[in-house]
């Protein structure tokens, strides 16, 4: 009996608390500089980088929204598809919490870092199955 091994592509979405950490933290910031810079060329250059940097890091958020991750344990990668084109990536790391994975692409021509939490993916079951695999992935790699 031959053991079929199912490879499940992990879509993953724009999360809502990372989206809303972003904003915090952006405003906290602009908060922090209106009422504690004194000069007003400064508060306000300040306030206005903060705002192009906000709207940067969001595009990038929405852009990672867009991808599918595979685990692929028998050739020990990871593939990312983001858009049409896919990413393979020989070398990761994963830095695990209680709340989420921080998993660490990298290769030759790209390196990509993604926070993976229960809202980046479709259900709470899938988000469990992909830490359990890029667990096992990442102890199999060290062994």
């Amino acid at each position: 009996m031959t053991g079929i091994v199912v490879q499940i592509y992990y879509r993953l979405n724009i999360s809502r608390t990372q989206s809303i950490l972003l904003l915090c933290a952006h405003f906290a910031a602009a908060a922090l500089s209106y009422f504690y810079l004194s000069e007003p060329w400064l508060k306000w250059s300040c306030i206005a980088g903060l705002a192009v940097s906000a709207h940067l890091d969001y595009r990038r958020l929405i852009q990672n929204g867009n991808m599918r991750l595979r685990i692929i344990p028998q050739r020990q990668v990871v593939e990312l598809f983001q858009g049409q084109q896919p990413y393979i990536f020989r070398k990761y790391k994963v830095y695990e919490t209680r709340w989420f994975a921080i998993l660490k692409l990298m290769d030759s021509r790209m390196n990509r870092t993604l926070i993976l939490n229960s809202d980046c993916f479709e259900s709470i079951d899938f988000y469990r199955q992909c830490r359990f695999e890029l667990r096992r992935l990442d102890k199999s790699d060290v062994a």
